[in-house]
């Protein structure tokens, strides 16, 4: 799905999860997408759009949540747990566990071509920037 057809794309469709690393007008549609009880998980502001103010009396209201993390903040306070995690999180990937599906790799001289194309909205699934 292409940044265009978000969230038009599900209709009525509602979820219980949703994972947010964008920010802006993208998490204002996030939080219209979740369903009854729902939990949105914030991980990030790639978007850098303006903040989005959420009202803890709306989400009482549904029963639904926001949660957040912050990866930068933790490799502040507490780096031996972000490294344990990090450890366990690649271990996983490792091991089959969970699995990656890389759609695009770009050479690292192409990092701003790369980085363009995220930008724009024109990348589907993970992109990979190979350094060797």
């Amino acid at each position: 799905m292409t940044r265009a057809e978000f969230p038009a794309a599900f209709g009525e469709q509602r979820f219980d999860v949703i994972l947010d690393p964008v920010g802006g007008p993208t998490r204002r549609a996030n939080l219209a997408l979740l369903a009854p009880h729902g939990r949105l998980a914030v991980y990030g502001n790639l978007a850098s759009f303006e903040p989005v103010e959420v009202s803890a009396n709306e989400l009482l209201t549904h029963g639904q949540s926001l949660l957040t993390y912050n990866s930068n903040l933790l490799s502040r306070t507490d780096p031996d747990r972000l490294a344990a995690r990090a450890a366990r999180a690649l271990a996983l990937v490792a091991d089959g566990s969970v699995r990656v599906d890389v759609t695009a790799e770009h050479p690292l001289a192409a990092a701003a071509e790369a980085v363009d194309r995220l930008a724009a909205g024109a990348t589907l699934g993970k992109s990979v920037l190979r350094i060797r």
